[in-house]
């Protein structure tokens, strides 16, 4: 390796806070000094596959020393992103008292509660012996952060085993949910995901105010990038655009309280839409011909996308009505063939109902989503016309 290390050098990314919109952490990246007096990124060179495990490995803990030295000399409070290859690990299986980080940590008076160790390697195999030595990071007070979450098959894996205290999530991901709503439903996966296992979610890789909305919209706690911070020399009055972020949670906010209004109104519109039809067509229990009376709520809606009854156990009561039921006229139910049995208690809005007479309400509206077959959007409205009869209906969303 033709560099000089005194010529390696460290610079610090900061990583924001949504509770304080603060600085969090930095996060520690290698940085070189060529000839020309130039700063280069050490990461084209730990990137290349040509570059042996062992040069990476010098110039990391030079890196990192330099670092922690930094950090403990400009007096920081924040929390510091360590990055550490796994396969750097193997060789403290046995000893992980002896990991350098540990030592400098020791050696330069840092807490290691305030450090955290990200792990960036995509490959894992739970049985490696580089687990033991992560367990014992956790064990002395360190965070554990994963790098690139969603990328490989062995995430879950990961988490089941090594129970971190933060996911990073691909910036891969957020920059293609700019134009693409699955790739934004999948960072929302995540993060519910992630809040239901009490794992922090940190967004880094954020370029423009469109992906800072996207993920503040999906909620996370910790952000990153070059639209809030570059990476830079010292942490010590580093230039950070708190303000991108506060603006962004405040517009998320707004959007959220748009939202709850609309949502309420077309439930109300929809309500009273549903109860006028309703005391014109009287249901009479186990007398009430199904077809007839779903044909008599569908003239009655102005032709909704589709309509039916389930009893309280989520079978379904009759054949479906609707625009989407069949190519025939939808009244003339003769044309339209039997449906089979069905139940829909596995639906998420079949519960949705039931929680709603829970509470003393009639009807729900649920989120948005995509129908399985058509994949329009649409939203189901669902009304108890008795105890043990449920009436569905499917809308277009806007």
């Amino acid at each position: 390796m033709n560099i000089a290390p005194e010529k390696i050098i460290a610079y610090f990314q900061p990583i924001l806070s949504a509770c304080s919109r603060q600085v969090y952490s930095y996060e520690i990246l290698g940085r070189r000094i060529d000839d020309n007096g130039n700063v280069l990124s050490l990461g084209p060179i730990f990137n290349d596959p040509n570059t042996a495990n062992e040069d990476a490995l010098w110039l990391d803990r030079i890196v990192r020393r330099y670092a922690m030295q930094k950090y403990a000399e400009e007096k920081r409070n924040e929390y510091l992103f360590i990055n550490i290859r796994l396969a750097w690990l193997t060789k403290y299986a046995d000893k992980p008292e002896e990991m350098l980080t540990l030592q400098w940590a020791k050696e330069f008076g840092i807490s290691p509660e305030k450090l955290v160790i990200e792990i960036t390697e995509e490959e894992f195999n739970a049985g490696d012996a580089y687990v033991s030595s992560i367990v014992h990071y956790k064990n002395v007070g360190c965070r554990i952060a994963l790098d690139d979450y969603g990328k490989q098959a062995s995430n879950i894996e990961r988490l089941a085993i090594l129970k971190p205290d933060i996911i990073k999530i691909n910036m891969d991901y957020i920059h293609n949910s700019e134009k693409s709503y699955h790739y934004r439903e999948y960072l929302r996966s995540i993060a519910k995901f992630a809040e239901s296992v009490g794992i922090e979610v940190l967004y880094e890789g954020i370029e423009t105010e469109r992906q800072l909305d996207i993920c503040t919209s999906l909620k996370g706690r910790y952000y990153q990038g070059f639209l809030i911070s570059r990476p830079q020399a010292s942490m010590r009055d580093a230039v950070v655009n708190n303000a991108v972020l506060s603006t962004s949670i405040e517009h998320a906010y707004m959007d959220q309280q748009d939202l709850i209004v609309k949502t309420e109104n077309l439930h109300n519109n929809l309500d009273a839409r549903l109860e006028k039809v309703l005391k014109e067509n009287l249901f009479d229990g186990g007398k009430t011909d199904y077809q007839e009376y779903l044909a008599k709520i569908f003239q009655g809606l102005s032709n909704p996308r589709l309509i039916y009854l389930c009893n309280k156990q989520g079978d379904q009561l009759g054949r479906n009505a609707g625009i989407k039921a069949a190519e025939v006229n939808p009244n003339d139910y003769a044309k339209i063939p039997p449906s089979p049995k069905i139940n829909w208690a596995w639906r998420g809005y079949f519960y949705e109902i039931l929680k709603s007479l829970a509470i003393g309400q009639k009807s729900s509206l649920s989120g948005v989503y995509y129908d399985f077959t058509t994949k329009d959007k649409i939203r189901t409205y669902s009304y108890a016309i008795t105890d043990d009869v449920f009436l569905f209906i499917d809308i277009d969303a806007e």
